[in-house]
């Protein structure tokens, strides 16, 4: 045993297998659950679909590849031996291919099963004996002598060794085989153009014999379309025994092999693999179960003849009419169960039937108790009805044979009608349970979305409720990561589980816990065997990728019993489109953020732009149009109504002379100086503005006290001081003549006509301007 064996004190098995929803495969699952919770090793299932597969429904069936990069998991060193169930995993592969799949897990021990593999120890099925006793009975119970097969792919080995089987029959009966009585299909139940053609190929088939019980159900669609009763029109014959077999009508004759104890026995020798390094290379056996589709009648009563000869040996045979009745998960502890406790009702009637014969006033109520007290709520999951019917109606018949008077006999047949009447009661009732259990399931399904969108985009409380709601629906554990960000994965691409994952919730049975996000990232290497795990419990858990077409969003590990497999799919369905809206919310408040900031972006751009328009460049006063709108603002405010304000009206002496004398920059300064002196003329709450060359208009409230005089001699002064100052190097004065025009605020008032008024009393002032050139005698003084 290995280091790592020996240091953990549980071992870990990997199962890998196709849709845990085929029955098939389902059957692996429980067999392999019963044989690992029986010797306390912790096992993962890893449910990918067919590798390389080629569906009929190619729209629904576009993204099935997804469920493949779960077998990356498989490549987790944690594990002490896998579990691939290759036979329907590769069964589109060719061997080659299927010896590149299982070489990627190099590191592993690997037990293949239902397809050898050459460097691999492998559970097989016996594909004959079974398929033989099918054929056989075709032949020489209903004289078929034309009769087709539906193989499945020519990659599988089962398909190959079962179509060689069909051959081989025919030619031990003289049949001739011919190629047109052959369709090729792909162990789905979607074949029916396959099957529909063989049919309009071949209309006098006698019967049909599918490669396995999925092709059948195709099969049984295809002859519906065309008016073509099976067990009637032509005879049909599956392979697998799926529980499927007995839903169709009619019931499916088939192949059992026990599925159950195939996943079961490949647990023990993988178990044995890992302590020991042998195994042994166990075939799995098989052998026919006639229902109605092969044209018998009475199916239940011709396999239990088959079975012995003397049917008033009934208390003998019990076992054996019990494996009979109980024909699904034939390993289980339930199904055993169930088979003993019926064993001894079947014992019970035939004692009863003694004490029919001795005693008139005999009534067997204990048989009515031990009955009602066996078909609990699980019981038809372990049978179907139409077999148990025909099964206590064989016993019925038997019985009936060893009573000699029609007294005994109606007593006998009134015990009957009681015991069907009870087993009717108890079907129904059980038939509603699960009926509320159903809507139950669907009702907290379709509220795993609902409690997703009812959390913001942001918050991971909406994971927890995701994980309380499964622990509702028979999940027993579970464990919800989620990728940070989504990862898209097209097909032929090698899938890598990304570095940034994020554990959002978990239920481990001791605790109900939404992680802080600090506590969330777990490595790629770490999915199997976080810290949350419960060490100290066994399980069997069961990983499923979560994703939308290309897009994939987290996984999926959790713990539930096989018959409760069927719910993951609309639970998943559920899951991923909340992931999807989560996502699509999270990007959606990303570009409202995102486009919020640029509306303010937007809108202190627009005021910059406009304050900017609204400027004048050189001087930092406004420009016309700025005047214009703050000086209307001004006087037309209702707070200023009936105020009193003047217009001023400034025009720079001698612009022309300046810039021709001294260049335009002096100009320039010149401007800029008239600028300064307007703005320091006043005390705030003046309006300033260049209308442009070298006038200069202001509008203030002035006040009753302030004269037109005094602004004009503010103005002189603050002249004088610029000129000694910042003019004291210029070869000229910068003084600007002024018009004064004083008024009242009236929202009526248009500023065009106030400067008007303004631009005439300049008009009056420019007459007695002086010279702005200084003359040697001033230029002297100031050196």
């Amino acid at each position: 045993m290995s280091e790592k064996t020996v240091s953990r004190r549980r071992l870990r098995v990997g199962l890998l297998i196709s849709n845990p929803e085929d029955e098939f495969d389902n059957a692996v699952c429980e067999g392999a659950m019963i044989a690992a919770q029986h010797f306390d090793v912790d096992m993962f299932i890893l449910p990918g679909r067919y590798i390389d597969a080629q569906y009929a429904d190619k729209i629904r069936t576009a993204y099935e590849y997804q469920y493949n990069t779960v077998f990356e998991l498989a490549k987790d060193k944690s594990f002490d031996a896998l579990l691939v169930l290759i036979g329907t995993i590769g069964s589109h592969l060719d061997k080659k291919r299927r010896e590149e799949f299982l070489r990627q897990f190099s590191d592993v021990p690997i037990i293949t099963l239902t397809s050898q593999i050459n460097g691999y120890p492998c559970i097989t099925v016996d594909n004959r004996t079974g398929l033989k006793q099918v054929i056989k009975h075709l032949i020489e119970a209903h004289s078929c002598f034309k009769i087709g097969f539906v193989s499945g792919p020519m990659t599988s080995d089962d398909a190959v060794e079962r179509f060689e089987v069909y051959k081989e029959v025919l030619t031990e009966y003289g049949i001739e085989y011919d190629e047109n009585k052959v369709a090729y299909g792909n162990f789905s139940r979607h074949v029916e153009n396959e099957v529909g053609a063989l049919l309009d190929r071949c209309p006098d088939l006698d019967a049909i014999v599918f490669s396995n019980d999925q092709m059948a159900i195709g099969g049984y669609k295809a002859m519906e379309v065309r008016g073509i009763r099976p067990g009637t029109d032509i005879l049909v014959t599956g392979f697998d025994d799926d529980p499927a077999a007995t839903d169709l009508t009619p019931h499916l004759t088939t192949v059992a092999m026990d599925s159950t104890e195939l996943g079961y026995n490949a647990l023990i020798e993988a178990v044995n693999y890992i302590n020991d390094g042998a195994i042994q290379q166990e075939t799995i056996s098989s052998k026919i179960i006639i229902r109605n589709s092969c044209g018998c009648i009475d199916a239940a009563s011709a396999e239990l003849n088959a079975l012995h000869n003397d049917p008033k040996m009934i208390a003998e045979h019990a076992d054996d009419i019990c494996r009979t009745i109980f024909n699904r998960y034939r390993l289980s502890n339930t199904s055993i169960r169930y088979r003993e406790t019926f064993a001894d009702i079947i014992k019970e009637l035939c004692t009863s039937t003694e004490r029919i014969k001795q005693d008139n006033d005999f009534d067997p109520y204990h048989i009515f108790e031990q009955l009602e007290d066996t078909i609990t709520e699980d019981f038809f999951d372990f049978t179907d009805l139409e077999t148990l019917y025909s099964t206590m109606e064989y016993i019925h018949s038997a019985l009936a044979c060893t009573l000699e008077s029609k007294t005994e006999q109606l007593r006998l047949n009134s015990l009957f009608i009681r015991l069907y009447k009870l087993i009717s009661e108890k079907n129904i009732k059980v038939n509603h349970m699960k009926l509320r259990s159903n809507i139950l399931m669907t009702r907290l399904t379709n509220m795993v979305t609902r409690d997703m969108l009812a959390f913001d985009a942001y918050e991971d409380g909406a994971f927890l409720s995701v994980v309380d709601k499964m622990s509702r629906i028979h999940v027993t554990s579970s464990y919800l990561y989620v990728y940070e960000k989504i990862v898209e994965h097209h097909k032929g691409e090698e899938w890598k589980y990304p570095d940034c994952i994020k554990l959002k919730a978990y239920n481990n049975l001791k605790e109900l816990k939404l992680l802080p996000p600090e506590e969330q990232s777990i490595a790629p290497d770490e999915l199997l065997t976080n810290k949350y795990f419960d060490q100290g419990r066994r399980c069997t858990m069961i990983c499923v990728p979560l994703f939308t077409n290309e897009e994939h969003y987290g996984l999926l590990i959790c713990e539930l019993e096989h018959q409760y497999f069927g719910f993951l799919p609309p639970l998943t369905v559920q899951l991923c489109a909340a992931l999807k809206m989560v996502v699509v919310m999270k990007n959606q408040k990303i570009i409202e953020k995102q486009l919020n900031q640029s509306l303010i972006e937007i809108r202190e751009n627009n005021q910059l732009l406009d304050e900017l328009s609204k400027q004048d460049a050189l001087t930092g006063c406004l420009n016309r149009r700025g005047f214009f709108e703050a000086a209307r603002k001004l006087i037309r405010s209702e707070e200023n109504e009936g105020c009193s304000a003047m217009m001023i009206f400034a025009d720079l002496d001698s612009l022309k002379t300046i810039n021709d004398r001294f260049g335009h920059e002096e100009g320039d300064f010149a401007i800029r100086g008239i600028a300064k002196i307007l703005s320091s003329a006043f005390r705030g709450g003046e309006v300033i503005g260049r209308l442009g060359g070298d006038e200069f208009v202001v509008c203030v409230l002035s006040g009753e006290s302030l004269s037109a005089s005094a602004i004009r001699s503010r103005i002189d002064e603050i002249s004088a001081e610029f000129n000694k100052n910042e003019g004291r190097d210029k070869e000229f004065y910068v003084h600007a003549s002024v018009g004064v025009y004083p008024f009242k605020c009236n929202s009526n008032d248009e500023i065009g006509e106030l400067l008007s008024h303004a631009d005439a009393l300049l008009y009056s002032q420019k007459k007695n301007k002086l010279s702005v050139i200084k003359s040697e005698r001033e230029k002297q003084n100031r050196e």
